[in-house]
């Protein structure tokens, strides 16, 4: 009557491996002689390579993404950037660009020996200067003509900023009547003069626009008197003093 009857056997679906995993939940994992344990623990994850954690160290976080009407405002501010805006500058009278060129009438001036890195590269537009001089030359047939100019800041270099522009027939009928006037004129030998060559010597400075030219009478245009008389004939033959 004394005697304990032993433990009734697990149910079918239960082994005593499994009985032996619950009774050890919490207590501390004995170790064999051999040194493993009855509960063996995954090993560690292996340490990252040296390039790997260098990258991710140099490399930097992505940015967040920007909100949307952050988005939109610099979409407007490119499209505002790529057209250009050209201000309007004034005009200024012709006295402004005549003193420009007579304080550059002395090249060795300490002014003009700082500015000269602009002086030198202006030299390769000055083939275009002289042609832009020559097409907006006054034509016999005007007695004066005023255009437009552009100058650099430093005042290298001045271009004369206009195109002249006439249908080329009436070009050639101008041109025409003014050779058979002057041919007219060279053989009377009125207004023809001999000129001495050259005009200017080398060392010579240039002249003046206010002590030479300034106060001298225009010399009258070339004109047919027959074209003069008739006001359709001068009102299409003149086309570009109108």
């Amino acid at each position: 009557m004394g005697r304990k009857l032993p433990p009734p056997p697990p149910p079918p679906g239960i082994s005593n491996k499994n009985k032996r995993r619950k009774e050890n939940d919490g207590k501390p994992i004995t170790e064999n002689s051999n040194g493993a344990g009855k509960q063996q623990l995954p090993p560690p994850p292996p340490p990252p390579s040296s390039s790997q954690s260098l990258n991710s160290k140099l490399r930097p976080p992505p940015p967040p993404p920007p909100p949307p009407h952050l988005s939109q405002i610099k979409k407007s501010d490119t499209k505002r950037s790529a057209t250009q805006v050209i201000p309007q500058k004034p005009e200024m009278p012709p006295q402004h660009l005549r003193k420009i060129m007579i304080d550059h009438g002395d090249l060795t001036s300490n002014k003009i020996a700082s500015d000269k890195r602009s002086h030198l590269g202006s030299l390769k537009y000055l083939p275009h200067a002289l042609l832009k001089l020559l097409e907006n030359m006054p034509q016999p047939w005007e007695q004066q003509k005023e255009v437009k100019v552009l100058y650099h800041t430093t005042g290298a270099i001045t271009f004369v900023n206009e195109i002249p522009r006439v249908i080329e027939p009436v070009y050639i009928a101008q041109w025409a009547t003014t050779w058979n006037m002057m041919r007219r004129e060279k053989k009377d030998r009125k207004h023809f003069k001999r000129m001495r060559f050259p005009p200017f010597d080398d060392e010579e400075p240039p002249l003046d626009w206010l002590e030479n030219l300034d106060d001298t009478e225009l010399v009258d245009a070339i004109r047919s008197k027959e074209i003069e008389d008739d006001d359709e004939l001068r009102i299409g033959f003149m086309i570009q003093d109108l």
